[in-house]
């Protein structure tokens, strides 16, 4: 009999198991021993599948799953090159703009080190890790099918997610604070100032209270990544609420961000089609939330999946494209003042103009921005340019952001 040959082959499918395959029969119209047919007889195969998971346990019903996908014939599914290929190559690239970043920081190169570099080097601590892990989870098995590999890689995935969630945790709110650091370089309005350090607070504090929850996610700590096989009795979050929670928070944090200098960016002294343009770099972020709903998105599949190792490939790109989008997008204005300096015809100058002027005996206020006469539209100094951010006076160097 086909059943009896499945149960000998497997060796590890017990009694419930062998049950649920005898009392599928009557629901298909194929002969017991029909092999093909019955594994192409769909509804066969969904009362069987039911029968096993109210039937049997997690592992048990996973080994009846394999051997029954093996006996048919079933391809092999693998989408490990993807995980790689994903944290690896955006990780790159990111790492490119970092470090290009720094050159364009360098003394020599005009630049002056703040504290959105000193943020973005931290940022940057944890995304090298984040992309190397990828490549852990591809070996281990993340991106196949979750009934093809051993227990211990399952539960070994799950260990390393909860350390790659703690990792995409922190990234998020660091790059905004990074960010929100670079306006305070160059936007002297105290009121905007004022409210930079409030979006600033709101970042730190969703990195706290997101990392402790997501370290407390489960009672005892090791149930995040041994509660699968519902073997051991743990007292978790709801996971996929918690998600959705961290994700809507940081697309409104992210949204806030990126309109926080809007209105600065208006009154610059500029023609309108450079106005234009530093404003559309300022919002490069709209990419970072995009990345975000596309993540929601693959959040949804994943609330009621019975397979983490194959749908939780879309999940782990996208969280890790958001942070690599993130930090590239935090260093384009660095780069592109980099750019400016060394290849200036690359964006049409043929000099390097100036939209303020650098003047060491105007008058001075004992603030921070002295020696900085701005142009804008209402008053002097509202506004420290972009491009030349980095040509500050010497003094500048002394004082804290």
């Amino acid at each position: 009999m086909y059943f009896l040959r499945l149960d000998l082959e497997s060796k590890k499918a017990d009694n419930a198991k062998l049950k649920c395959m005898v009392a599928s029969v009557p629901q298909s119209s194929c002969a017991p021993t029909d092999q093909k047919c019955l594994c192409l007889d769909t509804h066969y195969t969904v009362t069987l599948e039911e029968c096993v998971l109210t039937s049997c346990t997690i592992r048990e019903s996973l080994t009846t799953k394999n051997v029954t996908t093996s006996l048919c014939g079933a391809p092999v599914r693998d989408r490990t090159k993807v995980v790689s290929a994903a944290g690896l190559a955006g990780g790159i690239i990111a790492l490119i703009a970092f470090i290009l970043r720094m050159v364009a920081r360098l003394r020599c190169c005009g630049g002056v080190f703040g504290m959105d570099d000193l943020t973005m080097m931290l940022t940057m601590c944890l995304l090298i890790p984040l992309s190397a892990l990828s490549v852990v989870l591809a070996d281990t098995g993340l991106g196949k099918d979750m009934w093809t590999l051993p227990f211990d890689n399952i539960t070994h995935i799950l260990y390393i997610y909860f350390w790659d969630e703690l990792i995409y945790l922190s990234i998020l709110p660091l790059t905004k604070i990074s960010i929100c650091c670079f306006y305070l370089r160059i936007f002297p309005d105290r009121t905007f100032r004022n409210a930079t350090y409030v979006v600033i607070a709101l970042n730190v504090g969703y990195l706290i209270a997101f990392v402790l929850i997501s370290i407390f996610q489960c009672r005892p700590l090791p149930g995040a990544w041994l509660r699968w096989d519902g073997e051991e009795n743990f007292q978790c979050n709801h996971i996929n609420a918690q998600g959705w929670a961290a994700a809507v928070i940081n697309m409104v944090l992210d949204l806030i961000v990126m309109i926080l200098p809007l209105r600065q960016l208006y009154h610059l002294n500029l023609s309108l089609k450079k106005k234009s343009y530093v404003i559309c770099m300022f919002s490069l972020g709209v990419f970072v939330t995009l990345v975000s709903i596309l993540r929601l998105n693959s959040l949804i599949h994943f609330a009621s999946t019975a397979n983490l190792t194959w749908d939780y490939v879309s999940i782990g790109y996208w969280s890790t494209i958001e942070c690599d989008v993130g930090v590239i997008c935090a260093c384009l204005p660095a780069i592109r003042s980099l750019l400016r300096r060394v290849a200036p015809g690359l964006f049409g100058d043929t000099e390097h103009a100036n939209s303020y002027a650098v003047n060491s005996h105007s008058r001075g206020t004992g603030s921070r921005f002295d020696g900085v006469n701005v142009q804008s539209k209402n008053d002097q100094r509202d506004f420290y340019p972009l491009d030349d951010m980095d040509n500050t006076s010497e003094s500048r160097l002394h004082h804290p952001v």
